[in-house]
């Protein structure tokens, strides 16, 4: 998967937040995701041919652009954690989301399940 992005977001951006802690988790799982913005790497915006006909027809406003293989996955925003699961087909266990409230003590999600 690679991600086309306008520029580098700024550390308040919750979700450019979320999208850099799920593609770190998943690179330490051996999945393998690039990011890349125009003025870190110039060559990869100017040398992609389905980017750059995206960016001429609609715009940076079609960024970010999520390929995968060779094809345009998603456009204008980053993808879901559900949609990455299904699109790289990666195992649920990898990406699941955690139980709001849990304090992510092992055993403390069933505790307040039985009361």
């Amino acid at each position: 998967m690679e991600i086309f992005e306008t520029k580098t977001t700024s550390p308040s951006d919750l979700e450019n937040l979320r999208i850099s802690a799920l593609i770190s988790h998943l690179k330490g799982n051996g999945i393998h995701i690039d990011r890349y913005y125009p003025s870190e790497s110039p060559e990869k915006f100017r040398d992609d041919t389905i980017i750059g006909r995206l960016i001429a027809q609609h715009g940076e406003n079609i960024l970010p652009v999520i390929m995968v293989n060779g094809f345009a996955m998603i456009t204008g925003r980053y993808p879901l954690n559900e949609e990455i699961r299904q699109i790289l087909n990666i195992p649920r266990h990898l990406i699941e989301e955690k139980n709001e409230g849990c304090c992510c003590i092992q055993g403390c999600c069933h505790e307040e399940k039985k009361r």
